[in-house]
């Protein structure tokens, strides 16, 4: 059994990234991952103007202006209609011409998700499109002999399949593109003829369930065309997750239990997905804040704590066990403990969210 950061560091150093790239319109690039650096071509603004209504003022005259109007050369001041100042200081409601952008500066870096605010610098620069990574498709299969797709009318002694729906909809919100869903029986020859299907038409897929000892996707991992990165980490409530290249593909094994699935994927299927999309990630980024009310860890671990954040303190979800269903509608982030079994009233934490 490894640490939570060793896995991160193997992921980082072991997962081939996606290369294929294609140019898009600029709208269209959103949350896409931008694939060539991208330079401003021009300052902006191209020259000083007004940013209120009212009166501009040269040396020895003055003239009415309209907020975003360009100013006369050697324009001091604008003074507002509702303003009598006499002697404005320089430069007083004036934007420099190059205070927005300089030409030649980095507007969108290679590796960096692109966002709605992100395009904004880009079209002011008339930039119409944008080469792009292709997004990752991932496929999903779940392993049980009482799934039962949601698709289907239930039948006795069976559960819905709600890990595969929770996960795709979260690998749509981190940016990549779903594939195939498909679930199968506890059975090893199964599994791996369904894996091999999936390979071929995935950058990555993840399963869910049998990996208790017994199980079967657990002891499947152990043969020959399989390459384990690590199996079992140090993490509650996760920690029988597994991460396998089969035969070239990457593969992120968890746990069927449905808060121990979806924790082990934000804690280690999100990083991997970034890293696969070619994102440059860094740290993830957390809120160092307060805890609201007191609650225990597992012990010798890094433990996941879901809960919410309200704007001024955390409060973690009353009760959160590795099977339990519906913890995480209830939240909006986690708190990343590392050894430490109790987090009392008015202790930091940290913070991160969905």
């Amino acid at each position: 059994m490894i640490n939570y950061e060793e896995a991160l560091n193997i992921l980082s150093n072991k997962l081939s990234v996606v290369s294929h790239t294609k140019e898009m319109a600029l709208l269209d690039s959103v949350k896409h991952i931008c694939a060539k650096s991208i330079y401003a071509t021009t300052s902006l603004p191209t020259h000083p103007i007004a940013l209120k209504d009212g009166f501009a003022f040269l040396e020895d005259e003055s003239y009415e202006v309209s907020t975003g109007d360009i100013l006369k050369s050697g324009t001091k001041a604008v003074v507002p209609y509702e303003e009598s100042l006499t002697n404005p200081p320089y430069m007083y409601n004036i934007k420099e011409a190059g205070e927005d952008i300089q030409k030649d500066e980095l507007l969108l870096s290679r590796g960096e998700l692109v966002t709605a605010y992100g395009i904004t610098s880009l079209a002011s620069q008339g930039i119409k499109k944008l080469k792009v990574f292709k997004k990752p498709k991932i496929s999903i299969l779940s392993i049980g002999d009482n799934l039962c797709p949601v698709q289907k009318d239930i039948k006795k002694g069976e559960v819905y399949n709600s890990n595969a729906l929770s996960l795709g909809a979260r690998i749509l919100e981190v940016g990549a593109k779903v594939g195939k869903v498909w679930q199968v029986k506890n059975d090893k020859q199964a599994i791996k003829e369904h894996l091999t299907e999936l390979k071929k038409q995935s950058d990555f897929i993840i399963t869910t369930g049998a990996m208790s000892r017994h199980d079967a996707m657990s002891q499947v991992i152990y043969e020959d065309e399989f390459n384990i990165l690590f199996h079992k980490v140090q993490i509650a409530p996760a920690s029988p997750t597994a991460f396998t290249v089969y035969e070239d593909t990457p593969v992120l094994h968890l746990t069927g239990l449905p808060l121990s699935s979806l924790l082990g994927f934000e804690l280690l299927g999100v990083p991997a997905i970034k890293i696969i999309k070619n994102e440059s990630i860094g740290k993830k980024k957390s809120l160092h804040i307060l805890n609201e009310k007191e609650f225990t860890c597992r012990e010798n671990c890094t433990s996941a704590v879901p809960g919410f954040f309200d704007g001024n303190s955390f409060k973690s979800a009353p009760t959160f066990g590795a099977g339990m269903l519906n913890v995480l509608a209830k939240c909006n982030g986690y708190a990343l403990i590392k050894d430490k079994t109790t987090i009392k009233d008015g202790d930091f934490i940290d913070f991160f969210s969905f």
